[in-house]
């Protein structure tokens, strides 16, 4: 009896040492781990916009979160609410019913940059809305504005993969056109699904309008080589490719369907459906937004 009394103060003692151990760790690294992600997402966005490695995005290039949260009020109705910035500076949340119709405004008393913060943000928000209601985030879309004019839009979006979810970032024109695809988070195969991450495969979607996207499918037919090679820059390059040359392929290709890799269909046609199912709810939301915006009379930073 001893004996297990022992026995079970030291597993207890050690399991206590570790805990604080884990703790201490936790608390050290979770905030560089915050940075990092950050950083990566920045990246990730800037190079979507066309300002990747060795281009230095102009200085008045700005890009404008907003954040959209799903909220249950305390009657048990739901609403969308928009986290906004605004032209002087100031932020508010712009609730709507679920079909688009302006709800209420409410003033959040924050500064944009510490609202990329979640758990600040989740309180600023929680702060303004009704007692009772309940605020759940849902998604960050990001707006870019180049000077005085419209850039395009930054969409993440999540999809079902062959093994588990895939992430991805789409970018858009101003008119809905994807400008570029960008897989964040997949764990897909290697050599097979894990493809999609790959120029020769993500590219395919850079120059679908909005009108081709909606009639979208994937076929189980070999990537043309030529238009293989300009979708990959580095390979084009390799093959001597002009700027002009693969100018002319790409739009030689432009209305063609998806191509699916070989030997991964299903992980081909996750992405294709993940890329066009955000691309529509986006272009509905976004209209949606509009209507609210302009009805609300908001001088929206953006």
């Amino acid at each position: 009896m001893k004996e297990i009394f022992k026995i079970t103060v030291s597993l207890t003692a050690v399991c206590i040492v570790a805990s604080l151990i884990l703790g201490f760790v936790y608390a050290k690294t979770e905030h560089a781990r915050k940075l990092n992600e950050e950083k990566i997402e920045q990246d990730t966005i800037q190079s979507l916009l066309g300002y990747g490695k060795g281009q230095t995005p102009p200085s008045d290039l700005k890009v404008y979160p907003v954040y959209r949260y799903v909220i249950n009020s305390d009657k048990g109705e739901t609403y969308l609410g928009y986290v906004l910035p605004l032209k002087d500076k100031k932020v508010a949340l712009a609730e709507m019913d679920l079909s688009g119709n302006p709800v209420k405004v409410f003033p959040i008393e924050a500064d944009l940059s510490s609202l990329s913060d979640k758990t600040t943000r989740d309180a600023a928000v929680d702060a303004v809305l009704p007692k009772g209601s309940k605020s759940v985030y849902a998604q960050t879309i990001f707006v870019a504005d180049l000077g005085d004019k419209r850039l395009g839009y930054v969409v993440p979006g999540v999809t079902q993969g062959f093994k588990t979810f895939i992430k991805l970032m789409v970018s858009l024109n101003p008119d809905f056109t994807v400008t570029g695809v960008a897989v964040t988070y997949s764990e897909e195969d290697p050599g097979l699904g894990a493809e999609i991450q790959k120029d020769y495969f993500k590219n395919q979607f850079v120059g679908k309008t909005l009108e081709l996207l909606k009639k979208l499918t994937v076929v189980k037919e070999p990537l043309p080589v030529d238009y293989a090679t300009a979708l990959d820059p580095v390979k084009a390059k390799r093959k001597g490719f002009s700027m002009e040359q693969i100018k002319e392929i790409k739009a030689k290709h432009v209305n063609d369907n998806i191509y699916a890799l070989t030997g991964a269909t299903i992980s081909s046609r996750a992405l294709t459906n993940g890329v066009v199912n955000t691309v529509k709810k986006f272009v509905y939301r976004l209209d949606k937004l509009n209507e609210a915006v302009n009805k609300d009379q908001l001088s929206i930073a953006f």
